[in-house]
C-alpha cells in the first residue's frame, strides 16, 4: 500500500456538520423550555386565580387598575372586571375592604 495514496477522508465536513446538528438541538431545546415556562405562567394555579388586595385610605379603582395590572391593559376594561369580580355596585372604595383582582 503506498503512503501517498492513501484514501483521504473529509473529516472536516463531517464535524462542521455535526455542529449544526448540535446547535440546531440546542436552540429546539431552548425554544421548548421558553414554550413551556409561557404556559405554565397562563395557566397558574387552580387555586389562586386572582390576587387579594385590601384598600387603603384614599384608593381609586383607577389607581388600583393602573398600579396592579400592565400598561398595555385599558384601566377602565380593568375596573368594570374588577367590580364584576367583587359584586360592586358603584365606584366607591371604603378603607379595609377586601378586593379580588382577577388575572
Amino acid at each position: 500500500m503506498p503512503v501517498g495514496n492513501a484514501p483521504s477522508f473529509h473529516y472536516s465536513s463531517a464535524v462542521k456538520h455535526f455542529d449544526v446538528y448540535r446547535r440546531r438541538r440546542l436552540g429546539a431545546l431552548i425554544v421548548m423550555v421558553l414554550l413551556a415556562g409561557t404556559l405554565y405562567a397562563r395557566t397558574g394555579s387552580a387555586d389562586s386565580p386572582s390576587d387579594a388586595y385590601t384598600v387603603a385610605s384614599g384608593d381609586t379603582l383607577w389607581e388600583i387598575a393602573t398600579e396592579h395590572y400592565p400598561p398595555s391593559e385599558d384601566p377602565r376594561v380593568v375596573i368594570e372586571t374588577i367590580r364584576e369580580e367583587n359584586g360592586l355596585e358603584g365606584y366607591g372604595l371604603q378603607p379595609g375592604q377586601r378586593l379580588e383582582l382577577p388575572r
